[in-house]
């Protein structure tokens, strides 16, 4: 296991959804190269290996990242604003990012059938400009949920609030809660 690979606990989940980000990164980093990849050596079974990784990790690991966002951190998030300063900011901060969801959500579907294509066989779909799309919406994406989103849930959020994130985080996944000491 690496340090991409490494998972953050979800007693602490502000830190396990930025190294999440990491993984995303390194998802983004292999898409980037895949069609170099092909282009030189076709669908080769590297190419085949890279395009599993990124479709499980796109199709399991990402949609759970969202739900943490949008069922748990963002209400959370909206709850504590509301008799804030921040009241104003949060709000649109969290409208922008859902609705990078959903284009993160539109650019996947045409992502996933150039994936499923080059499985298949087929690289007609799959060019540089679907990846650099893709990519580049869930760069811009993550960056704004560090630089602005994670300090302001660090700053409103309370360890009450924190600990349910932890634990609606970890129950997505079918693991216990974490010790809450």
């Amino acid at each position: 296991m690496d340090l991409w690979d490494t998972p953050a606990g979800f007693d602490q989940p502000l830190d396990a959804l930025a190294a999440c980000h990491r993984r995303i990164e390194k998802q983004l980093l292999t898409l980037s190269r895949l069609p170099k990849h092909i282009e030189r050596h076709g669908v080769d079974d590297e190419a085949r290996a890279a395009v599993t990784a990124v479709m499980r990790y796109f199709l399991n690991a990402a949609p759970n990242h969202h739900a943490d966002e949008e069922m748990d951190l963002f209400p959370l998030l909206l709850r504590a604003a509301e008799q804030s300063a921040d009241r104003s900011r949060t709000f649109e901060l969290v409208s922008h990012l859902l609705v990078d969801h959903r284009e993160m959500e539109a650019a996947w579907t045409t992502l996933r059938i150039a994936l499923e294509g080059v499985l298949s066989g087929s690289t007609e779909l799959l060019d540089k400009q679907v990846c650099k799309d893709f990519s580049r919406i869930y760069t811009s994406h993550i960056d704004r949920e560090e630089t602005e989103l994670f300090p302001l849930a660090a700053r409103l959020l309370r360890k009450p609030a924190l600990d349910a994130l932890g634990a609606a985080m970890a129950r997505r996944r079918g693991l216990p809660p974490p010790s809450l000491a």
